[in-house]
């Protein structure tokens, strides 16, 4: 999970998501940390990366193109400009802009994909 959101916000929120689980070893942390890593620490931490906390838009996209150079498969959601140089680079995503016009229209709900390999 990459949000703008505080630490103890981040946290809380991926706990209640089930993306973090007390005691599972998995990697938080903060985004003026991750983006001051080693190539090669970055190799060490992104397989356990479960939650990136005030993170900027450039964190979000050096972490989708380091996943993708570890051989993942990347989508990405966003919701505003911030998330767009994440968004390009993923191999999918999801915009979700007009989230409230999908509420009133679900039988209207178009996906965007993009594949870049």
């Amino acid at each position: 999970m990459v949000t703008g959101d505080n630490l103890i916000t981040a946290k809380n929120i991926a706990k209640n998501c089930g993306i973090l689980k007390e005691g599972d070893g998995m990697t938080v942390m903060e985004g003026p940390v991750f983006r001051e890593l080693s190539d090669e620490k970055m190799d060490e931490v992104v397989p356990n990366l479960r939650v990136l906390a005030r993170s900027s838009p450039l964190d979000k996209q050096i972490l989708v193109n380091k996943l993708k150079e570890l051989g993942e498969v990347v989508a990405v959601t966003g919701d505003g400009t911030n998330d767009a140089p994440a968004l390009k680079v993923s191999f999918f995503f999801f915009f979700l802009h007009f989230l409230s016009f999908f509420k009133k229209n679900k039988n209207k709900i178009k996906i965007a994909c993009s594949c870049w390999i």
